[in-house]
């Protein structure tokens, strides 16, 4: 509900700012209105100067100007009312919403009562708790493979995983490190990081290639890249890849835009 509530005050704020600038528009527009008449491609336009006018004055092709200021005041004056019709149903519809909705009446009941009732929408809280306490058997490490841990604990795999799980962390986005996942006509992988945009709740994977200067490293993960993109998986739309060599090691900064862009 934060979403939709969210959409309704951006929604209400571009009407507003809509608002103004059209009205600020129409103080330098010329008195009058415009009337268009003829067709096939060769419209008249006439001036019309007071309300009693039914025919106004013919504007000359030197004077096309003016019916371009004419006509956008006439757009404008359009506009505002539309925007303001808009903008006094979505004021109404915030209020409401702020005061609560229906999916809201779950985390007003107190413990003892929530425990004996399957709400409609669980609280972003209840359902990230649920996310992340899923089981599964990641991938594992060899006896003897270095040991790489992120400020959480989680153990991972290089140093760039270390930053990239420790910025995760600091962005407080619920995260699984290689939670398996079968990809039809291929085999089961276990991507570094299964990552929940909780706004949104939706999934998104996060594969971070870190030695494609290896070339036969970087053809298996070209083949497992064709294979995720085979099962629905896209990047840009639900799978985010990052990449490094030696000689261009990854920015763990970068993980912040990526946040902003598919994660917040």
């Amino acid at each position: 509900m934060k979403l939709l509530l969210s959409n309704f005050k951006n929604r209400a704020e571009y009407l507003r700012k809509t608002i103004e600038i059209k009205k600020e528009g129409l103080f330098a527009a010329p008195e009058g209105s415009l009337r268009i008449a003829g067709g096939q491609g060769h419209p008249h336009y006439y001036h019309k100067t007071t309300t009693g006018d039914k025919t106004g004055r013919y504007l000359k092709t030197s004077e096309r100007k003016t019916a371009v200021l004419l006509a956008q005041k006439d757009y404008d004056r359009r506009v505002i009312r539309s925007a303001e019709a808009e903008l006094k149903i979505l004021q109404r519809l915030i209020a409401n919403y702020e005061s609560g909705v229906a999916e809201d009446v779950y985390s007003k009941l107190n413990p003892a009562r929530r425990a004996l009732v399957t709400p409609i929408l669980l609280p972003d809280d209840q359902f990230v708790k649920n996310w992340l306490a899923q089981p599964y058997e990641g991938l594992g490490f060899e006896e003897g493979a270095p040991e790489f841990y992120a400020e959480s604990g989680l153990r991972v795999r290089s140093k760039s995983e270390i930053g990239i799980a420790n910025k995760y962390g600091e962005l407080q986005i619920p995260m699984l490190f290689e939670r398996p996942l079968k990809l039809k006509g291929w085999k089961t992988v276990y991507p570094d990081f299964t990552l929940l945009n909780v706004r949104l709740r939706k999934e998104f994977i996060h594969e971070h290639l870190g030695k494609m200067d290896d070339p036969e490293y970087a053809e298996e993960n070209v083949a497992k890249i064709n294979a995720y993109e085979k099962n629905g998986y896209y990047p840009g739309k639900n799978l985010i890849l990052t990449f490094e060599t030696k000689g261009n090691p990854f920015d763990v900064r970068k993980i912040e835009d990526i946040a902003k862009q598919y994660l917040l």
